[in-house]
């Protein structure tokens, strides 16, 4: 299972560009964490790094520096791209977005 990290800084299109590069290496999308502290890494030079997303597919897991949610900013925006782009309705996308914490599932990992 490969773990990868964006190393994005918090900007969010660095985030969203690394997820559309890197997506089909995690297999399908089982699930979407976001929430404040999930990890938080050390760069390679020295300083902390934090990664509030999580997308964990079959075959790996992505760690995004620049989406968030919790109010209507960038980050969170950049979240509801990634959830309309696995499959969740941008309505209920943006929803979601100004949530403190999101925990979704996909239909694939309710299978599981």
């Amino acid at each position: 299972m490969s773990v990868l990290k964006d190393n994005g800084h918090g900007v969010t299109q660095r985030s969203l560009e690394f997820w559309h590069k890197n997506k089909a290496l995690i297999g399908p999308v089982l699930s979407v964490e976001v929430r404040d502290n999930l990890l938080t890494d050390m760069h390679p030079n020295g300083y902390p790094v934090e990664y509030p997303c999580l997308i964990t597919g079959a075959d790996g897991a992505i760690y995004l520096s620049g989406c968030t949610c919790g109010y209507g900013g960038e980050g969170p925006n950049g979240t509801a791209k990634i959830l309309a782009d696995i499959g969740v309705p941008l309505e209920r996308a943006r929803k979601m977005m100004t949530e403190e914490v999101i925990c979704y599932h996909t239909p694939e990992r309710r299978l599981i």
